[in-house]
Order: C-alpha cells, then sequence, then structure tokens
C-alpha cells in the first residue's frame, strides 16, 4: 500500500475531495434507485469499441428498464457511435464519480474503469470497499497474469471467453468459484456476420513490455523487433506476390507502440499502417481473412470466426521471461495456426493461404471448435442473465 500512496500526484489528492464530497450524493442515488439499480459501464477513456460498447448496447436494445449507463469523454472520436443510445456520462466527471460510488455493478474491460485510478485502487483493494466490479477483459487470457490475480482485484465477477480460459482462472488465480464465470465475450455476437475481404491481409503483433519506458527510437530502430517486423513488410518475395494478386496488407501496431510508428518504411504502397483511431478493430478483423501476429489475443476473435492465423514469434524466451508468463496455452499444442521463427518460411506460407483460398487445415479447425464451448449470439444475453440473478 505505501508503493501505492508514493504513486499518488495531485490531481489524485485533489479527487480525495471530489470523493468526500460525492458520497452523499451517491447515498442519495442510491436510495432513489433502490428498487432499479445503477449499472455503469466503461471501456477506455476514450473508447466505445470493445466488450463494454457491445454490452452497453445489448442491455439499452433488450433492457431498456435497467439504468444502465456508459462511461466515455465526450470529446472523444468514439462517442459519436454511442450517443443515440443515451445515459452517457462524461468521464471523470463530478456524475462519474457519483454514480460509480451508487451503481450495482461497475463494469468495465479494464481494471482502471473509474474516475481516478489511485484512488479507486486504494478502495478497492485496501479498504475492500465497493467491490462490485465486473471485469468483462478486452481480450481472452491465455497467460499467467499476476496482475488480474484476485488479490489484486478484487473483482466481483471476472467474465471469461473460452471454456479453458474459465476453468484455468478458477483454478489457479485464486477468485472464489462464484466469481468466474463463462458467459463468452459480448462482442463475439458481433462475429457472426462477417464481411470477408478476399483481398486484406492482417498484420497485429502485440507490444513488449520492456518498450514500457523507452522514447529514443534511436535504441527502438536498434531492437530485433523492429528490424524483424520492418524486413518482414518489406520483404521482395511479399511484395512482388500481393502486388501482382492485388492484395492489400494492414500493419495493425499496438496502441502502446504507435510512439516508435514513424520509424516503419514501407517500399509498397500495398502494404499499409493503420493509426487512425477512428478504425474500429472489429470491422477490421471480419473484412481481413488472414492474420498474422505474434502473441496478441486478438488472434482468439479470429479464430472463433473461423478464419487462418499464422504466428511469427522470433523473441519467445525473452517474451516470456520479460513479457507474460506460460499460461495453459501452448502455442505448439493449442495454437490456431503454425509458428515460425524464420521470416522466408513466413512469407511462403502467407502465399500459400492465399492461393489456396485461406483454406484452414483440419488440425486448426478441431482445435477452434474444441477452444470455444459457446458458438451463437448469446453472449451478452449470458453475461446479463449473470448480473441479473446475482450468481
Amino acid at each position: 500500500m505505501l508503493d501505492k500512496i508514493k504513486k499518488v500526484k495531485v490531481k489524485d489528492l485533489f479527487g480525495i475531495f471530489i470523493l468526500i464530497f460525492a458520497i452523499p450524493f451517491a447515498i442519495g442515488e442510491k436510495i432513489k434507485n433502490r428498487n432499479s439499480p445503477i449499472w455503469l459501464i466503461s471501456e477506455l477513456k476514450n473508447t466505445c469499441r470493445d466488450n463494454g460498447y457491445h454490452f452497453f448496447k445489448y442491455v439499452r436494445n433488450n433492457h431498456p428498464n435497467i439504468k444502465c449507463y456508459y462511461a466515455i469523454n465526450k470529446k472523444s472520436k468514439d462517442y459519436e457511435k454511442i450517443a443515440e443510445y443515451g445515459n452517457i456520462i462524461q468521464f471523470g466527471s463530478f456524475k462519474h464519480w457519483v454514480y460509480y460510488l451508487a451503481s450495482e455493478y461497475n463494469i468495465s474491460t479494464h481494471k482502471e474503469g473509474n474516475p481516478n485510478h489511485a484512488i479507486f485502487t486504494i478502495i478497492h483493494l485496501y479498504l475492500h470497499l465497493l467491490n462490485n466490479r465486473v471485469f468483462l477483459q478486452h481480450g481472452i487470457t491465455k497467460d499467467n497474469v499476476p496482475m488480474f490475480y484476485y488479490k489484486n482485484t478484487y473483482f466481483k465477477y471476472f467474465i471469461c471467453g473460452a471454456k479453458r480460459e474459465y476453468e484455468y482462472i478458477k483454478d489457479k488465480f485464486g477468485y472464489p468459484e462464484e466469481n468466474v464465470v463463462y458467459t463468452g465475450f459480448a462482442r463475439f455476437d458481433n462475429l457472426h456476420e462477417k464481411k470477408i475481404n478476399r483481398k486484406k491481409i492482417l498484420l497485429i503483433p502485440t507490444w513488449r513490455r520492456w518498450f514500457e519506458l523507452t522514447t529514443n527510437k534511436s535504441e527502438f530502430i536498434e531492437s530485433e523487433y523492429f528490424k524483424r517486423w520492418n524486413s518482414f513488410i518489406n520483404d521482395k518475395t511479399l511484395i512482388e506476390f500481393i502486388e501482382k494478386e492485388g492484395f492489400e496488407l494492414i500493419f495493425y501496431p499496438h496502441y502502446q507502440m504507435r510512439k516508435f510508428i514513424d520509424c516503419f518504411k514501407m517500399k509498397s504502397k500495398s502494404i499499409n499502417i493503420v493509426v487512425n483511431d477512428n478504425i474500429d478493430i472489429q470491422q477490421l478483423l471480419k473484412e481481413c481473412n488472414l492474420m498474422i501476429t505474434d502473441y496478441s489475443s486478438v488472434y482468439m476473435d479470429f479464430a472463433y470466426m473461423k478464419k487462418p492465423v499464422i504466428y511469427y514469434q522470433f523473441d519467445y524466451n525473452k517474451y516470456r521471461s520479460s513479457h507474460l508468463l506460460q499460461g495453459y496455452f501452448d502455442y505448439e499444442k493449442d495454437g490456431f495456426g503454425k509458428i515460425y521463427d524464420e521470416q522466408k518460411k513466413l512469407v511462403q506460407q502467407v502465399i500459400k493461404y492465399c492461393k489456396n483460398e485461406f483454406k484452414i487445415e483440419d488440425e486448426y479447425v478441431a482445435r477452434m471448435n474444441n477452444f470455444f464451448e459457446y458458438f451463437d449470439t448469446d453472449n451478452c444475453k449470458r453475461i446479463y442473465d449473470v448480473l441479473k440473478k446475482g450468481k
């Protein structure tokens, strides 16, 4: 707790006064809504494009009697897409504080789904108050992630997107059994209407924790991460093929890597980097028909749609020792596609899938089918039923 207190900033101290002032208003809201409790949903401050967005839409469209609200920065680019549903609260506003304190459930895709992360970390973890949080997640947990252990979150409900994930978290992360539920992800409901473009390939590597505090671009350019990915997107054989056959390769970097995005230089107009925050990642996943990644959990969504995945894992040992610990998911035994650490073989596999109309090997289809026990459009409904029943 002392380490947490040391990280408290001036704005957090000011937040203490907001908290004190908001408490009586929150008590008033709880009394006023005692027969119809408030549900508050959020993602990151500026986004509504993930499980939070889809679950909010579901509740507003199907259960208008629920007093469900969504917290977002109204100046963000995503605001317009959710404004039509009403019940929008300015993220970080006084009303956000009041409703966060007054809600029956605080539902978010992230641990930081609150008006002040420092203050509410102390309230949740050390004072053990307001632990009514529902963690929708923003990616299926496949690795051993200590920050998501029960002792580090005290989530009321940990929502899981796959059966093996559910079993692993229930057994490993220290939650009471009733706090972990397998419903499927809310956003999966929207993956059944695929808009495939047979000429689009998606390249979507994840970030690396060892670059978190690095801003030196010269240092980044010398890293294996940069050299490998920059070499791949400029591979002569790959470029010749996609230009001749009319393919487009879309490079979608993790948002935490975008500070280095201008380091990458493309030699082909058929390879494009997407950094526009207006891009809906789920729409992009639906449009593309082949994914190349390293470890990004977004490949789970691709596998859910039964579309081919290729893994390029050139730094596996360092990734495990310095980024995320090994969990239940073994890429060799459980992965949904072939694994490569050599650029030439990776390019050959990309071209092979393109020439074979993206037909997936039977082995990987079987793994996809086994991994997702629920494959329907009732994911939001199952989450709603859990919260309504208060399992």
